[in-house]
């Protein structure tokens, strides 16, 4: 790490961090919108009456050329048929969303509805496109019913604008086989070095896993390609399985580039033996891992969920599953996932009795949008394990590229006298403070909030003589610090 201008890291990884004591790094719960769910189903006449959630489509995006929130979610209407629609709708804030008409495709005799695809799959805004006809991209499956879906393949679908969709060649990866899988999400990764993986595909795969009462799960497969119509299966496969943790199923995933990691928030499934299905009611919440690579992802504080399942009764009280990539504004992570009821008894398909007399419960249940939200830079943090006695942790040592930048943390949970932040400059080959830049030296950051400078009284980084330096963070009380980083001054 050096101390360039944006060089920074919110420890999604721990490599810039060469010991600790008393600390611990954990995942960060996020905060559920009050007003949640916060896109509305249709009316009980129109097509996603029952169904309007991030599943079979599953990008909310943040457009910062248009300043909007776009959805492309997936819909369903009051009936027992096993099929869904892509529907589109944007909203300025996230919570208030507008479901545009726009004529294009027939419902029971009707264009008055959303719906841009007859068909569903994840979507990207390609800015770096030269072509403004595929300035936006998708992996089309359906339209539904499935038999339909596995005949007519995985196709590249293009718009200039998100509404009007154009299908192109079908998608074949031999992995798949003679049929092709769920396909959950697309991804333009300008993080990765490797410009012939510039686009990358997370599709469902199923894993043998050790468990008493269940022989396979759902895990998820990477591959990728220099465009969506040429994929080739990843080197190091697969993404993440239960068959490597306690879960039974690892069925929605998010995947983004993130500050030089990668992390994935995934739904992490089980079953419980209430005398429902098969194997029991099906439970999920969202939790997370994280990777150096984009390729080799490994659980952080698994016990931990990103998102939690709602209290008894509540909308979401069953099963989330998380939409596809990080909708990123003015500070704040916006993760949006779909909340489904304990009334989503016998989901999955190989979950259902015999006697079931549906498709599937997903056929005859509601599902709907939510809205989680994170500090930037908050998916996770480090903290003391008790929250009361002090601790503290000593980065590896740091290049001093520049003069014209300045230390910057991101803190939350503070109080003055109470809970607090101190940094204090090392050499960098011993834990000497040097002088000047001792936490008694340093100003105490006791104020909540992102990219905040550090003070102190022997100057500031420009004023260091040695080429490379260490920082050791003083965390006291219930304080967090989420990352740290530098800026210009």
């Amino acid at each position: 790490m050096n101390t360039d201008p944006g060089s920074r890291d919110g420890f999604l990884l721990d490599s810039n961090i060469q010991s600790t004591y008393h600390l611990e790094r954990r995942v960060c719960e996020a905060r559920k919108h009050p007003n949640n769910p916060v896109l509305p189903l249709g009316d009980l006449h129109e097509w996603d009456a029952t169904q309007a959630r991030p599943w079979e489509s599953p990008t909310v995006i943040w457009d910062d050329d248009d300043r909007v929130f776009k959805s492309w979610y997936s819909g369903s209407d009051v009936s027992t048929d096993r099929w869904w629609a892509t529907g589109y709708a944007t909203s300025p804030d996230g919570l208030t969303w507008e479901k545009p008409t726009l004529g294009l495709h027939s419902y029971r005799g009707s264009t008055k509805n959303n719906i841009v695809v007859m068909g569903y799959g994840p979507v990207i805004k390609d800015m770096a496109e030269p072509d403004p006809e595929r300035r936006y991209k998708m992996i089309k499956r359906g339209p539904t019913p499935r038999e339909v879906a596995q005949r007519l393949g995985a196709r590249a679908t293009y718009s200039p604008d998100g509404i009007h969709w154009t299908e192109g060649p079908r998608i074949r990866i031999p992995e798949w086989g003679n049929r092709t899988p769920d396909c959950g999400v697309l991804l333009r990764d300008e993080q990765d070095p490797d410009a012939s993986r510039r686009y990358k595909l997370v599709w469902q795969a199923k894993d043998t896993i050790d468990r008493i009462d269940k022989s396979d799960g759902r895990s998820k497969m990477l591959a990728y390609g220099p465009d969506i119509e040429h994929f080739r299966h990843a080197e190091h496969n697969p993404l993440i399985t239960p068959a490597t943790g306690f879960e039974y199923e690892d069925h929605h995933v998010m995947l983004s580039p993130y500050g030089g990691a990668w992390f994935m928030a995934y739904e992490y499934g089980w079953y419980v033996p209430s005398g429902s299905g098969n194997f029991g009611m099906y439970c999920a919440d969202v939790r997370l891992a994280v990777s150096a690579d984009g390729e080799r992802f490994h659980r952080i504080d698994a016990e931990q969920p990103v998102i939690p399942r709602g209290k008894n009764d509540a909308w979401d009280a069953g099963l989330l599953v998380i939409s596809d990539k990080p909708a990123i504004k003015d500070g704040t992570i916006h993760l949006f996932y779909g909340g489904n009821g304990e009334e989503w008894t016998s989901w999955p398909g190989e979950n259902m009795l015999d006697a079931y007399p549906y498709g599937s419960t997903g056929s005859v249940r509601a599902s709907r949008l939510g809205l989680a939200t994170l500090r930037e830079d908050g998916l996770t943090c480090l903290q003391t394990p008790d929250r009361e006695v002090p601790g503290y942790a000593i980065t590896t040592p740091i290049e001093r590229t520049t003069t014209n930048s300045t230390l910057t943390l991101n803190v939350g949970s503070v109080r003055h006298t109470r809970n607090w932040v101190e940094a204090e400059i090392l050499d960098a080959e011993h834990d000497t403070p040097i002088p000047g830049f001792s936490r008694e030296d340093c100003t105490d950051m006791c104020t909540d909030g992102w990219r905040q400078p550090v003070r102190w009284r022997g100057g500031s980084l420009a004023d260091l003589q040695d080429p490379r330096f260490r920082i050791r963070f003083w965390i006291y009380g219930a304080a967090r610090l989420y990352a740290f980083g530098f800026d210009d001054v």
